[in-house]
Parts: structure tokens; sequence; C-alpha cells
């Protein structure tokens, strides 16, 4: 079977599925695998080019295409797409045999030992990872001395690791090599097991970093560097003062921090206290908001601007008192400003199976939207939807105390 007969608005009623459902949902579902080829980009989000075309070829003939119907590639499918005006990419030519898909395969098969304190994994090799991210981010050299290296990751373990993670930078460093994501310019590495490793770092004293290829893709591809730090700081860091290790390691400015002005000036009448936050717009708020391409979560509207795409990183569970929530990203969400301020003040709310409730007209709106590595915490969902639940209960029964107060004034 053709693609030729497909229309630009399947491909976008297809696009629009795989974001509703999420990727693995809409690839089992349609009986496709991941894409190691040719992509689609598509307002910043790239979707499996293959899956994407046989879904949308429903618009043509009243089901989805399987894909051994069919063949993918650069000359049936990318040729098509590009003829309907889409961007199309492969990211393994721009990194010789290595894709995207393979960097956050490894990333995520990482194997580190547990601490015997917490029983929770050691930190060494993600905050060797991040550390080496931070220096992608700022655009530092790939390559550094072995005294810099270990200096900076073993204060990094010390700050942040488990109480019982020893500052020894030198198997994280070689445990990386060996799982191919670390170069070393020396021959004949040991592998990281014993005190006869530590010393063979410490006397060659290597040049490392990351691999050219990995550092290929976090440098050229900001939004695989944000996948990547979420994936870190969700399995290794939970309960970690985010702000605090992201700005250690180069990924978030100190200039971002909270200022406050004192107070201004007196008068014999009245007292004038004035008093600015600056809106933060964190590593960590933009990575989530990078990951859904500012599209709001609620309602799918991405604001542009002059000088760019707009959207706000919303906590679902308020970090300031008496919530105490978690600046983390399974408590945050992508959203527009109007479904922020909505959300926030409980107009909004989630199901357990993360549908948009409608507290004001009393029905679901739809299902959140979501992207993948943005695992959203429940429990931040249930909490959100009682204290809004518990203000509409305050509101109704001081209401009814006083006379039954509508929105239309008293009665």
């Amino acid at each position: 079977m053709g693609l030729s007969d497909l229309r630009r608005e399947m491909i976008l009623a297809a696009i629009a599925e795989y974001d509703a459902m999420g990727r693995d949902a809409f690839l089992d579902t349609h009986g496709y695998g991941r894409a190691r080829g040719y992509f689609l980009i598509h307002e910043g989000q790239r979707y499996d080019s293959k899956a994407i075309a046989g879904v949308a070829h429903r618009g043509v003939t009243g089901r989805p295409l399987r894909p051994e119907e069919y063949s993918g590639g650069r000359e049936t499918v990318a040729r098509q797409l590009i003829r309907l005006g889409f961007e199309v990419a492969a990211p393994e030519l721009a990194i010789g045999e290595h894709t995207i898909e393979n960097l956050l395969l490894k990333i995520n098969s990482v194997r580190t030992d547990r601490s015997k304190l917490t029983d929770q994994p050691r930190r060494h090799q993600p905050l060797t990872l991040l550390w080496a991210l931070g220096r992608a981010a700022q655009g530092q050299p790939r390559l550094e001395t072995w005294a810099r290296t270990s200096a900076e990751i073993s204060a990094l373990i010390e700050k942040f690791g488990h109480a019982d993670d020893r500052p020894n930078p030198e198997f994280p460093v070689l445990k990386l090599f060996h799982d191919g994501l670390w170069q070393l310019d020396e021959s004949d590495v040991p592998a990281a097991s014993t005190s006869t490793a530590q010393r063979w770092m410490r006397d060659h004293a290597p040049i490392g970093g990351l691999r050219p290829w990995v550092h290929t893709i976090v440098t050229q591809h900001a939004d695989v560097r944000a996948q990547l730090v979420l994936c870190l700081l969700e399995k290794y860091f939970q309960g970690a003062d985010y702000d605090s290790l992201l700005t250690a390691v180069g990924l978030l400015s100190t200039s971002d921090a909270e200022v406050s002005l004192a107070n201004g000036s007196r008068t014999p009448h009245r007292r004038q206290s004035t008093t600015m936050r600056v809106i933060r717009d964190s590593v960590l708020a933009q990575q989530i908001k990078d990951l859904h391409g500012h599209h709001c979560q609620i309602c799918g509207v991405r604001l542009r601007l002059p000088n760019g795409s707009y959207a706000e990183g919303a906590h679902i569970r308020p970090v300031g008192q008496p919530h105490n929530g978690p600046d983390e990203p399974g408590n945050i969400l992508c959203l527009c400003p109007n479904d922020h301020v909505l959300f926030d003040r409980g107009a909004l709310t989630l199901t357990d199976d993360l549908q948009v409730f409608d507290e004001v007209a009393g029905q679901t709106k739809g299902i959140l939207r979501l992207a993948p590595q943005h695992v959203i915490n429940i429990v931040h969902v249930t909490y959100q939807r009682e204290a809004a639940h518990q203000v509409t209960w305050r509101t109704n029964t001081l209401s009814s105390a006083v006379g039954g107060v509508t929105r239309d004034g008293c009665r």
C-alpha cells in the first residue's frame, strides 16, 4: 500500500493521538516498534515516523496500516512527510553509528551498588553524569584533566551522596568507561572493582570525559539533555535539594535565585512594604516545559511570543506552607497561564487515572497530555484534589451559614 494519498491533517490527527496516549501505548496499540532511523519533528517533539504515517493512513482507508504492509525509510515515509511540509530527521546520521535511543537506553541501564545505610542506589555515577551534562550545557571542553575531574566529582559526592558514600571518583569513571559512555586517553584500563584500579587511576591520571557521540547528542539536543537530567533526578535523587544540586553541577544559574527587597518607605499614616520575588524559570521546570514543547498539558495550547514560546511550570502539590510539596519532576506540570490559575485555585483537578475534571462544570474535560520520561506522582494528584474539595466544602458551608451567598450576590 502506498502513502501518496496522505494529507497533512491526517498526520496531525495521528500526532494528537500519539500525544494523548503516550509513546509506548501508541506503539503497542498499533503494533509498531520504536523508530531506529527517521523521526518526524513537530513543534519541537520527536515522533516515530513510520508509526505516525501508518496510523494516519486510517484517514485514507478507514483503518491504520500494519507495519508489515509497507516499508519505512527515506524514500517512502520520510519523502511523503517532507512533501506534506513536515520536518524529518535521522539522529544517527549526525552522530555516527549511535542513536539518541541508544544513549537513553544506556543511561537507563546504568547499574549502581546500593548504600548499606539507606538501601538506595549509590549516587557516584549519576553525579558524574550530571557533572558532565553541566559542562556540556555550559559549552566547556569535552575532555578534562584527572586532577580537576576527581576534585570536582569528589566534592559533589561529599555534598550530595549518601552518608556512607565515599568520595572516590575513580570507580564511577571506570564504570562509565566500561559501559561505553566515558572516554579515557589510556589503554589497558582496569575494571572498576579493586583498590588496584583506584591506584591505576591515580598513577595514570588520564584525561577523560564523555565519549564524542554522547557529547554531541547532549550538546546539540537540549531536549535529550533534559530527559537525561530528569531521569537521573527521578531515579537517584528523590528528596534531594534539586536547586542546590543543579546549581552545583552547572545546570542552574545562581542568578535564578530568589531576591527579596527590603521594606519600602514609611509615612506617618501608613507603612509601605514592597517585596519582590523573581519568578524563577529553573532548569528543572524548563526541562519539563521542553519535554512538552511548551504545550499546556490540560488544553494543549502553546503561547507564541516574539522571543519564543511560553508556558509555566505548575506544582501539583504547592511547595509553600502549609502544603510543603516537593520540587521534583513528578510534582510539576507544564501549563498555560489560564489553566495554571484554575488548577492552583481548585477549579480544575485530576483523577487518579489523570483525567482533567472541571469542578465548576462538574464534568471531565479530557485526558492530561503526557510525555515520555515525565511521570506524574499520583500521591500529589490526590493531595491537590482533596485540598480543592476541602476549600469547596468550607466555602459552601460558610455560604449556608451566612444566608446563602451566591455568585450573583445575597438572596
